[in-house]
């Protein structure tokens, strides 16, 4: 897998946004992330108990479409987290990102909006009345 967001809940547990991982290859004498690795078996949402270590997968999908690369997070004061999915590059293809909406118990998932071309950053105004999202190429 591959690590990219990560945020403290409000139940003191790390939520991680796990991107399924990138292949690296060197440019200019600089390792770069570059389409998906051979191994790749999705992105997913991951919760840590940081007294025991323990680690649970809480979502890999929405609504029977598999979460592709999760890379952002950020909670709001109802028990619940906004998060990006940038997706993935294989070759000459990317896919189509989106922002997201769940629960830290794992009870409940939604889409918000999609298709975003490039979503990578999620964050919340104070009031928590507007999401902001990061598109990198709009």
């Amino acid at each position: 897998g591959g690590p990219n967001g990560a945020a403290i809940g409000p139940d003191g547990a790390c939520y991680v946004c796990n991107d399924g991982g990138f292949e690296f290859h060197e440019v200019d004498g600089a390792l770069v992330p570059g389409d998906a690795p051979a191994d790749y078996s999705g992105g997913r949402i991951e919760r840590v108990d940081l007294k025991t270590g323990e680690f649970k997968v809480l979502y890999k999908e929405c609504n029977g479409i598999p979460l592709n690369g999760p890379n952002d997070i950020v909670f709001d004061s109802q028990g619940g987290f906004w998060f990006t999915d940038l997706g993935k590059g294989r070759g000459r293809t990317q896919d189509r990102g989106g922002l997201y909406y769940a629960k830290i118990d794992g009870s409940m998932i939604k889409e918000v909006v999609f298709p975003i071309t490039t979503p990578n950053g999620v964050g919340l105004s104070p009031d928590e009345k507007t999401v902001y999202v990061s598109d990198t190429i709009p």
